[in-house]
């Protein structure tokens, strides 16, 4: 069935009072008086105000999502109770919002609602510690990252779109991850991926039919090695940050042999710089999509600084030999 336009979904929620089955909200409003929003692939995410004042997320579905209330049952279950400091708890409402529309039926569509997180996207982040030239805070958002990984491995899930604007950063430097669509739990085994994630963060041989615990592995290593790069090189987030990278694209994945980026750091005087370079490339390479060792590697990155690495002493860390 086809799912309303991102602006039927704009205009229902200008006119909220009377559209919800449950909810009482209204629109946060912009300079303009136009309900703030932010537009992605399958949804659209609306700014609403509670009638007590609090701020929700109100994402309305533009494209269809197989099997959606199975999905989003299984992972509202996981952001409530499974005490994951990285995600927001979340609640699935079916036939919520009443939305006219020229090309889907007038009826009421579902939404999935959360608390309104305030924070700034990773992407944004990593630019403004590159502009200031702020290697320690960069090693400590590696540090970060690295913890949030080994969290979802730990756990046996995985969000299945890791990217630069799907990671929320609190003003106390906490992070958090939003834009569940394509989350793997193992509630899910066996259904198809709903996404394939960013070109520019994803293996280039991930298909719908992957859909595990190690769809993540890729994405968190593009993050990772991104992020230690740019503590020595933060010059190169002004060359090669596009709006819809940090630092690496596609091109890198696919053709990485030929990639100046991957061929510089695989020369790094920094250990960890060279050594997930190697992986990635390997990785790259590789039919499979995930990566051996990949905790061992996120380990290691938990401990770093914003000094370059020395290898590891022969004979320890066999992983790394």
């Amino acid at each position: 069935m086809p799912l309303p336009l991102i602006n039927d979904y704009k205009a229902a929620i200008a006119n909220a009072k009377g559209r919800f089955a449950t909810l009482d909200v209204r629109p946060h409003l912009d300079a303009r008086r136009s309900p703030v929003f932010l537009a992605g692939n399958f949804a659209g995410v609306f700014r609403m105000v509670t009638g007590e004042g609090e701020h929700l997320a109100v994402k309305c579905f533009t494209r269809e999502v197989s099997d959606l209330p199975r999905r989003y049952a299984a992972v509202a279950k996981f952001c409530q109770t499974g005490r994951c400091p990285y995600v927001v708890p979340l609640r699935y409402h079916a036939a919520e919002v009443f939305v006219t529309s020229s090309v889907a039926p007038h009826a009421d569509y579902a939404v999935v609602t959360m608390p309104w997180v305030e924070g700034r996207g990773l992407g944004a982040t990593v630019q403004i510690l590159c502009q200031r030239e702020n290697a320690p805070a960069l090693a400590g958002l590696t540090r970060a990252w690295s913890r949030l990984c080994l969290d979802l491995l730990q756990r046996g899930v995985a969000h299945g779109d890791l990217k630069h604007d799907n990671v929320l950063v609190g003003q106390d430097g906490a992070l958090k991850l939003i834009d569940y669509d394509s989350m793997y739990l193992p509630d899910l085994k066996g259904l198809p991926s709903t996404m394939l994630g960013g070109v520019n963060f994803q293996h280039p041989r991930r298909e719908v039919r992957h859909f595990h615990a190690a769809i993540d592995h890729f994405s968190m290593l593009v993050i990772l090695l991104s992020l230690r790069a740019l503590t020595f090189q933060s010059e190169l987030m002004k060359r090669h940050h596009n709006g819809e990278n940090l630092i690496l694209t596609k091109s890198d994945f696919t053709q990485p042999d030929s990639s100046n980026l991957l061929r510089q750091w695989a020369a790094s005087p920094d250990f960890h710089v060279r050594n997930w370079t190697s992986h990635l490339i390997k990785s790259a390479k590789a039919p499979s999509i995930g990566i051996p060792g990949m905790e061992t590697i996120l380990k290691s990155a938990a401990k770093i600084d914003a000094t370059p690495a020395l290898p590891p002493k022969k004979g320890l860390f066999s992983f790394f030999s």
